[in-house]
């Protein structure tokens, strides 16, 4: 992503100040750590987490490290990225998710993602996430448009971003994903 933040420390520091760690009504989200790999896999490898998910199931914790190191880069390289998702005064993570910096379509976005351990699910904690997010982006990364890639049969992820203001883009569709944007318009 080549936006004015890379490239000037100060408003880098500036966003990863506000994005680092943040509260919402009932969750804690924050920036990842090498001793998250193993909440990580277990959430990942968990076949009913990856009902919707092209590559399936992790297989090895080594992916979770992987994902892991990919999402600190984000965080070292943007300010911001995908937040370990706990509850306050309990360190045990339940969920991944928020918005990173991506390329799509040939434009700089930022991805909305989350994804739940089976336990954590029912709460609304998806949406209490991509709420968080949207609210995030609006605030301090506003020329930047944000997107959600969603199977059409994942019906609760088309609630959670029908819900937080991002509106189906059919021209950005592919074969696998209807695509839900908010500020596609703005280049």
């Amino acid at each position: 992503m080549t936006n004015s933040f890379t490239e000037n420390n100060n408003v880098k520091e500036f966003i990863q100040h506000h994005f680092e760690q943040v509260k919402t009504d009932r969750l804690l989200l924050r920036k990842p750590c090498q001793e998250d790999a193993p909440y990580v896999f277990q959430i990942e490898s968990d076949p009913r987490t990856n009902q919707f998910r092209p590559a399936g199931p992790m297989e090895h914790i080594e992916e979770a490290t992987e994902n892991i190191n990919g999402w600190q880069l984000d965080w070292n390289t943007y300010g911001f990225g995908y937040w370990m998702v706990t509850l306050p005064n309990d360190p045990e993570v339940i969920g991944v998710g928020g918005i990173k910096s991506i390329r799509w379509k040939d434009r700089d976005v930022l991805n909305l993602y989350y994804r739940f351990s089976p336990t954590a699910w029912g709460n609304g904690y998806a949406s209490e996430l991509a709420k968080c997010a949207v609210v995030m982006r609006n605030n301090y990364l506003s020329n930047i448009p944000i997107v959600a890639r969603v199977r059409s049969s994942n019906i609760s992820s088309l609630k959670v971003v029908e819900k937080n203001g991002l509106q189906r883009h059919h021209d950005l569709d592919t074969f696998e994903h209807l695509v839900y944007a908010l500020g596609w318009g703005n280049k």
